[in-house]
C-alpha cells in the first residue's frame, strides 16, 4: 500500500455551512462543489464563516497517580511525629521581623482580646489564624454550628482560632462528665430488697434506732444542713414528736417510725467521716449501711407504695433524697410521683376536711416530687402541664405557720427559711408567665431548636430576663454574713453562668473560619465564654467549700452532665492566656479542683484523667512563661504541688515514649461532630433541669 502524502495527510477538513450548520441539518459542501444543495434550492449564497485550520491542541496528561501516594505517605509521616501541616502561603518572618513584632506587642495597651491572642503564649496565632482587617469578600458567609448566619462585613481579624476544636475527642467529648466526691453516697452501695425482705424478722425496728441522745443530734444536723435545701418537714410540730418518741419507741406509729430513719439517713449523709466517728465514734460507712436499711424496711412496714398516708409520703421523699442519684432512686421517683397524683397533692384541693397548715405542708412536698423527678426523667420531654396547677409554697418562715391556723399568714417581702428552694420553684412560674420562655420552649417542644441570629438573641434574652428576675426577687435582698443567702446566692449565679457557657460553647457557636478547615469564635464570644466557665467552676467551689449545708445535696441540685466540659475549655483557654484577673482566679480554681479530686493525678489508667492532666501541663508552660517575663529571664517560680505531681506521674511513667496526643489527628477534621448530640433532649435538660433540679 503506497504511503499517504503528507499533502494529502494535511488537507484541510472543509466544515458545513453556515446555513446547515445552524439548522443542523447535512451539507453536502466540498471541496468539488463550493456551494451546497440546500443552498442552491433556497437561492442564498453558501458561505462558511468559521474554518478552523488549526490541528487539536493535545490533551494535557493525568497528573501522575504516584506523586499523590507518595506526599500522602508523607503527610502521614508528619501527623505521625505531630507535625501540623500549614498553609501553603504561610508567611514566615525573619528574626529580626519577629523582634519587631514582639516588641510592638509588648508596647500595646492590654486589653481582654490582647490577653486572649497575647504576648508569651505558647499558642500564638499565626498568620493564617490572625489576618490584618479583611473584610469576606462579597457573597462569602461564614456557616457556624447551629445555622447562624455571619454578615459578609464581618471582619476577620474579630475572628480568632477556637483552641477547644483542636481537642482529642475524649476532651471534647468527655466519657465522665460529673466528677464525684470521695463521700458521695453513690459510692456506697444501697440496700437490696431481698436483703430487707430476708432480714425483717431477725431484728426489731426499735432495736435499730440510736440512744435518745444521738437522735436529738440528728435532727439538729438534719434542721441545720438538709432541711434548707428540702422544707417538706414543718420543724416546730416534729421536732416535738421526736423528742416525745425518744422515750419511748415502742409507742411510734408506722409513719413517724419511717421518718425517724430517714432522717438519721440525711443527717449521716450531710457528715464528713471524720465528724461521723467524733460525733458517734462509728464509722460513715457502718451508719449509713445500717440507716439506709433501716429506713427501707420502715418504709415497707408502712406499705409506703400502697398507702395514702402524707406521712409516709414524706418519710418516702426523705429517703429518695438520701441518695438522689442512684438507680433506685430514680425508679421509685415514678412511684412517688403516682402516689402524690393519686392522694391530689398535684391539683389545688377543695376539701374543707383539709386545713390549711396541711395544705401549705402538700404543696411544698409536691414541689420537691417535682424537682426530683425533674432530674431523674432529664431524657424525656414533659410537658409543661405536668408542673400541675398548683401556686407556689409562701415565702413564710416555719414559726408563721400552725396546725389550727383557719387562713394563710401574711406572707414575707424579705428573705425566709424558704429562699432558697422558692429561688429554684420559681422558675417554673417564669416558664408560665414569660413570653420569651415560651418562644424558647415552643421551638424545643417542637423537636427542634430554632436556627439563625434570631435564636440566639432569644436565648440571650431569655437568660437575662431570669437572671434579673433572681436579682429582683432574692439576690438584691440576701446578706453575705447569712450562710443561706449565700449559698442561695451561690446556686443562682451558678445555673445562670452554666447557661450563658451552654448557648456560646463551641459545639453550637463556633464558624468554620477562612481558611475553611479550623473553628473560629468571635472575640467577644470567646471572653463571654470564658468568663462563664470560670463563674461556674467559682460558684462550684463556693458550694462544695460551705460547711454549713448537706454537700451531696447541693451537688445534686447546681451540677449538671455539662461539668467536665467546663473544665477541658477553662484549661484549654488557659494555654493561650496568660494574665489577667479571670485568668488568676481560674489557675487558684483549677488547683482546688485537683486538690479535690486527687484522682484526676492517680488515676493514669483513666484515658479522660491523662489527657486532662496533659493539657494541665501544657496551659501551665503558657502561665510559666508569662510568669517568667513578668518577673525577669532570671527569676523562677515554684510550680504548685498539683503541677509537681502531676510531673512526677509523668516521669515515673516514663515507658511511654511518645506523649499523649492532644489534638485530634482526623483528616479532613469533622466539624459536623462539633454540633450537640441529641438537641432535643440537650435543650430540655439545660432549660429545665438545671433550674427545676431541686
Amino acid at each position: 500500500m503506497p504511503p499517504v502524502s503528507p499533502k494529502a495527510h494535511h488537507r484541510p477538513h472543509r466544515h458545513a455551512c453556515s446555513r446547515c450548520a445552524s439548522r443542523k441539518i447535512r451539507c453536502d459542501r466540498d471541496n468539488r462543489n463550493e456551494t451546497c444543495t440546500n443552498c442552491v434550492k433556497a437561492h442564498v449564497t453558501c458561505a462558511n464563516d468559521v474554518v478552523d485550520n488549526k490541528p487539536s491542541r493535545p490533551r494535557k496528561r493525568a497528573a501522575n497517580e504516584s506523586v499523590y501516594d507518595q506526599l500522602a505517605r508523607y503527610e502521614g509521616l508528619l501527623r505521625k511525629h505531630h507535625i501540623e501541616l500549614g498553609r501553603t502561603h504561610t508567611w514566615v518572618p525573619s528574626e529580626l521581623e519577629a523582634n519587631i513584632r514582639g516588641q510592638t506587642r509588648a508596647n500595646a495597651p492590654e486589653t481582654p482580646s490582647s490577653v486572649a491572642s497575647g504576648t508569651n503564649m505558647q499558642f500564638e496565632a499565626s498568620p493564617a489564624d490572625r489576618r490584618p482587617s479583611q473584610k469576606i469578600p462579597s457573597g462569602r458567609v461564614l456557616e457556624p454550628a447551629d445555622g447562624h448566619h455571619w454578615s459578609s462585613e464581618t471582619q476577620i481579624a474579630d475572628l480568632e482560632r477556637c483552641l477547644w476544636s483542636d481537642l482529642s475527642p475524649e476532651l471534647k467529648h468527655p466519657p465522665v462528665q460529673v466528677l464525684r466526691h470521695k463521700e458521695d453516697p453513690l459510692f456506697l452501695p444501697g440496700p437490696t430488697l431481698d436483703s430487707v425482705c430476708s432480714s425483717n424478722a431477725h431484728t426489731d425496728l426499735k432495736d435499730l434506732h440510736p440512744e435518745p441522745r444521738h437522735i436529738f443530734r440528728f435532727w439538729q444536723i438534719f434542721v441545720e444542713r438538709v432541711n434548707p435545701l428540702s422544707k417538706i418537714v414543718h420543724v416546730p410540730t416534729l421536732q416535738q414528736r421526736m423528742l416525745d418518741a425518744s422515750w419511748d419507741l415502742s409507742g411510734v406509729s408506722k409513719p413517724l417510725n419511717a421518718i425517724l430513719f430517714a432522717i438519721y439517713t440525711l443527717a449521716v449523709t450531710s457528715l464528713t467521716s471524720a465528724e461521723c466517728q467524733s460525733s458517734f465514734d462509728e464509722s460513715r460507712d457502718v451508719l449509713l449501711s445500717r440507716y439506709r436499711h433501716s429506713a427501707l424496711r420502715a418504709l415497707m412496714a408502712a406499705e409506703f407504695l400502697t398507702s395514702r398516708d402524707f406521712e409516709v409520703l414524706q418519710a418516702f421523699v426523705l429517703f429518695l433524697l438520701a441518695n438522689p442519684e442512684s438507680e433506685l432512686t430514680c425508679t421509685l421517683t415514678a412511684a412517688a410521683i403516682r402516689v402524690g397524683q393519686t392522694m391530689g397533692l398535684n391539683r389545688a384541693s377543695t376539701d374543707g376536711k383539709i386545713s390549711f397548715f396541711e395544705q401549705e405542708l402538700r404543696i411544698r412536698l409536691w414541689w420537691r416530687l417535682i424537682g426530683l423527678d425533674s432530674k431523674t426523667r432529664s431524657v424525656a420531654r414533659p410537658p409543661l402541664s405536668e408542673l400541675g396547677d398548683i401556686r407556689l409554697p409562701l415565702n413564710v418562715n416555719d414559726a408563721d405557720l400552725h396546725p389550727d391556723m383557719v387562713g394563710p399568714p401574711a406572707e414575707h417581702s424579705t428573705p425566709t427559711e424558704m429562699m432558697c428552694v422558692l429561688m429554684k420553684y420559681e422558675v417554673a412560674r417564669w416558664l408560665r408567665t414569660s413570653p420569651t420562655a415560651t418562644k424558647v420552649f415552643e421551638n424545643i417542644f417542637q423537636g427542634h431548636q430554632a436556627n439563625g441570629q434570631r435564636s440566639r438573641q432569644l436565648e440571650e434574652e431569655a437568660i437575662s430576663e431570669l437572671d434579673a428576675m433572681y436579682h429582683a426577687k432574692f439576690l438584691d435582698h440576701c446578706d453575705p454574713r447569712v450562710p443561706l443567702h449565700g449559698l442561695t446566692y451561690a446556686m443562682a449565679k451558678l445555673g445562670i453562668a452554666r447557661m450563658r457557657f451552654i448557648v456560646l460553647h463551641p459545639r453550637v457557636r463556633a464558624v468554620v473560619g477562612p481558611d475553611g478547615a479550623r473553628s473560629y469564635m468571635t472575640r467577644e464570644d470567646g471572653d463571654k465564654l470564658f468568663d462563664a466557665a470560670v463563674a461556674v467552676m467559682e460558684f462550684v467551689d463556693i458550694g462544695v467549700r460551705s460547711n454549713s449545708f448537706s454537700l451531696h445535696l447541693f451537688t445534686h441540685m447546681a451540677t449538671t452532665r455539662f461539668q467536665a466540659d467546663v473544665y477541658v475549655y477553662v484549661i484549654s483557654e488557659l494555654r493561650r492566656r496568660g494574665s489577667g484577673d479571670r485568668v488568676e482566679l481560674a489557675w487558684k480554681l483549677v488547683q482546688a479542683l485537683y486538690d479535690e479530686h486527687p484522682e484526676l493525678v492517680t488515676d493514669t489508667e483513666n484515658t479522660l484523667f491523662a489527657t486532662l492532666g496533659d493539657l494541665t501541663l501544657e496551659a501551665w508552660e503558657t502561665r510559666r512563661r508569662h510568669l517568667a517575663g513578668a518577673r525577669g529571664c532570671g527569676s523562677n517560680s515554684t510550680p504548685p504541688s498539683f503541677i509537681q505531681r502531676l510531673w512526677q506521674k509523668r516521669r515515673a511513667g516514663a515507658v511511654v515514649e511518645e506523649p499523649v496526643q492532644l489534638t485530634s489527628t482526623l483528616d479532613p477534621p469533622d466539624f459536623d461532630s462539633l454540633a450537640w448530640t441529641g438537641d432535643t433532649d440537650f435543650a430540655w435538660e439545660s432549660w429545665t433541669t438545671d433550674f427545676l433540679r431541686l
